[in-house]
């Protein structure tokens, strides 16, 4: 029997490792998978009930504050327990969570190979900024959280902004290899997610998604991805773009499926725009995108595009923030032929 430890932080990675359970790791007498599930108390995530029972893994909850100054013994508690056992593989999304970071230290030195499962976006984003300064902070926050928690690390993280930048991580899982630039030169693993009618059936038994309960209907839409945005000015940019799209299609209404992390105030400024209906779920988009059919799914640049689906049409509109001088230090490859990057609003059409 083989140990298979899944590290997760949100939403889309349960979509993700559903299916990867479902194609690599669904043999139960070859298999025993442990899912460890880090819940941030202070972020909006995991608000919808997940029924794992589904997936038939084992399945261990850690609550963490990562800017907490008081020790939790359930935290140490919870990753002993899941380090009791040895691991063939330890499957992650995310090289700078310092769970994530105890985890590689821990497991690397016994022979476990550590491996990135795809992270969005992120594969194919190239950052000009160093980001040196915010790069410090994060890895300061973590080692505070290390001492915090009692958790003994004996190496030095530094969090970069590149994928795979860990010294210990063995394989980059990516479902796009050929755009994948790989500068820190590991070994790469090609995979497809999604690959059969029962992975998608599965991750809606997990998230309990039901379409016909989230959508007024799911024919002729406007579906619109809302995403997080580190440069203010984006924000009322992403206004004045969804206006000029309601004036283009003034028969239509725009449904705006909310990021996790949309700020509040964004979220006030979309309610009082006509013809705007707000989803606040936290289950993935791609479920929902799944359901779609003759639809508009559009994004600056959201990762849930990349799963496509043949009987709508797919737009990133990030480079109308190129014009206006917005994101300009970042660039992103298109690594699918089916979502269509435009420079101008009347290139989205129906």
């Amino acid at each position: 029997m083989k140990n298979i430890l899944f590290a997760i932080n949100t939403e889309y990675h349960v979509l993700v490792i559903t299916s990867l359970i479902e194609q690599l790791y669904s043999d139960k007498s070859q298999y025993h998978v442990t899912v460890l599930l880090h819940v941030n108390i202070k972020a909006n995530r995991f608000k919808n009930q997940l029924n794992f029972e589904a997936l038939g893994v084992e399945v261990v909850v850690v609550e963490i504050d990562i800017t907490s100054k008081v020790y939790d013994p359930k935290v140490k508690q919870a990753l002993d327990y899941v380090l009791s056992k040895p691991y063939e593989k330890l499957i992650l999304f995310l090289e700078q969570a310092p769970i994530n970071q105890y985890l590689i230290n821990k497991l690397s030195p016994k022979g476990t190979t550590i491996c990135i499962a795809p992270e969005g976006t992120r594969p194919y984003i190239t950052i000009a900024k160093a980001a040196i300064p915010s790069r410090l902070r994060a890895t300061i926050k973590n080692y505070r959280f290390f001492k915090t928690q009692r958790l003994s690390v004996n190496r030095l993280y530094i969090v970069s902004n590149k994928n795979g930048f860990l010294k210990q991580t063995d394989e980059v899982w990516i479902n796009h290899p050929e755009s994948y630039k790989n500068v820190t030169h590991k070994k790469v693993v090609p995979i497809s997610l999604y690959t059969s009618e029962g992975e998608t059936k599965k991750a809606s038994e997990i998230f309990n998604f039901d379409i016909t309960k989230e959508m007024p209907q799911t024919e002729g839409m406007l579906f619109y991805i809302n995403q997080w945005y580190v440069e203010f000015k984006v924000y009322d940019f992403e206004l004045e773009v969804l206006q000029a799209i309601l004036d283009k299609f003034p028969d239509k209404t725009i449904y705006i499926k909310l990021h996790p992390n949309t700020h509040a105030f964004q979220i006030e400024k979309f309610e009082k725009m006509d013809r705007i209906i707000l989803n606040r779920s936290t289950v993935p988009a791609e479920l929902f995108i799944i359901n779609l059919k003759n639809s508009i799914v559009f994004s600056f640049w959201s990762a849930a595009l990349l799963i496509g689906n043949p009987s709508n049409k797919f737009y990133w509109i990030h480079k109308l923030l190129e014009k206006q001088k917005l994101m300009d230090w970042w660039s992103i490859v298109n690594p699918t032929k089916h979502i269509r990057e435009v420079e101008d609003i009347n290139d989205i059409q129906f």
